[in-house]
């Protein structure tokens, strides 16, 4: 695993991914100092897995990184929620998941 092939491959994925979801235009949902760990992490289970071709594990890697915005979060609603009383009327909130909604999807 720890051939000079394989440590070319994953650092030419890793840039390739990174340099494709954190492009300057773009407002990036995780923060880098978490993904950078994550995905290399990741793409070094991916190599060991059998992936051997660069197009492939920089693919991977970018699904990866987009998959860290959506992972969901558990957390305990009366650990979160929030309660308002005013005079004779009160509500609770609870906070609700995002919703992703796609242009053109068919």
């Amino acid at each position: 695993m720890s051939s000079p092939e394989h440590i070319d491959l994953l650092v030419s994925a890793f840039k390739a991914a990174w340099r494709h979801y954190f492009q300057s235009d773009r407002n990036s949902g995780v923060l880098e100092c978490l993904a950078r760990p994550a995905l290399a992490e990741f793409l070094v289970e991916k190599v060991r897995e059998g992936i051997d071709d660069e197009p492939s594990l920089a693919a991977a890697g970018l699904e990866f990184l987009f998959s860290l915005e959506d992972t969901p979060k558990t957390v305990d609603d009366a650990d979160v929620a929030w309660n308002l009383h005013l005079e004779n009327a009160s509500a609770r909130f609870i906070p609700v998941g995002r919703v992703r909604w796609l242009a053109n999807a068919t």
